[in-house]
């Protein structure tokens, strides 16, 4: 400040680099929001590609017992 209790441009400096600080300071919080749910996200995800691929894994083995029991029916028929 001044002698005369005005703001001088350095103190004007402060200020704004205070605010922009703040404003920093709310964008990083909202990054590590978004990338908790992205994580969270790729979590689920994975969790429903597993589940996924062990049921067709599954319907496989099923498909395959079937296959080889028709090949049985159809070969003691001829």
């Amino acid at each position: 400040m001044t002698d005369r209790g005005q703001l001088d441009f350095l103190d004007l400096i402060s200020i704004a680099s205070f605010v922009i600080a703040l404003q920093n300071l709310d964008l990083n919080v909202t990054q590590e929001d978004a990338q908790a749910l992205q994580k969270a996200l790729s979590e689920k995800t994975d969790l429903l590609l597993n589940e996924i691929h062990r049921h067709l894994e599954e319907q496989d083995f099923k498909l395959s017992n079937i296959e080889t029991l028709l090949k049985e029916i159809s070969n003691g028929s001829k």
